[in-house]
């Protein structure tokens, strides 16, 4: 309960000693705080007086561009290329245009009964490995101690010969099926 009281009083006067430190930044920065030129006080003008400058400046604007650019020698709206034998020309846009017809996507390959044996058993291959490493992992993890990675590790086995004992009747399902497409081939 001391430490409480302790931590307490000490966040306190920390949070006073804060708060004190942002007031007196506050008041240094109102007090060296100067207008920017452009934020100086405009006398009010009225609104005839502004419109007439808005004019003035625009017509103005208009005298300089006109200066710029004659227009005798205006640049063309866009640029035009004189077509060549064999060109032709862009359709024109239509409204609401018709469904573009994509070519046609090619079909698989098939996968036979052999392909997927071949793809099946290396799958189980890969896993076995697996269930190995995980089995040494463990054993390293008991002789270490470590309960919680024993766990883990038992998760993991449990699932992967799950998936084992799966893709092994699979394979035997697979095998008779490739068989049997080998006697269909002949």
């Amino acid at each position: 309960m001391r430490d409480r009281d302790e931590v307490a009083r000490r966040l306190k006067w920390g949070l006073l000693g804060l708060g004190i430190a942002l007031v007196l930044m506050l008041l240094v920065g109102v007090l060296e705080w100067k207008p920017l030129p452009s934020q100086e006080v405009v006398e009010e003008e009225s609104t005839e007086e502004v419109k007439a400058r808005v004019v003035r400046a625009a017509q103005a604007a208009k005298a300089s561009r006109a200066r710029l650019v004659p227009s005798e020698e205006a640049p063309p709206a866009a640029t035009v290329v004189e077509p060549r034998p064999g060109d032709v020309p862009p359709e024109p846009e239509v409204e609401n245009p018709p469904p573009q017809q994509n070519d046609e996507i090619q079909p698989e390959l098939p996968q036979t009964a052999r392909w997927r044996l071949e793809k099946t058993t290396h799958i189980t291959t890969l896993l076995g490995r697996d269930v190995e490493r995980l089995e040494r992992e463990r054993e390293q993890a008991e002789a270490r101690g470590d309960e919680a990675r024993v766990r883990q590790l038992d998760t993991m086995l449990q699932r992967n010969r799950g998936r084992l004992v799966s893709l092994r009747e699979e394979i035997r399902t697979l095998t008779e099926a490739a068989e049997q497409e080998a006697r269909n081939e002949r």
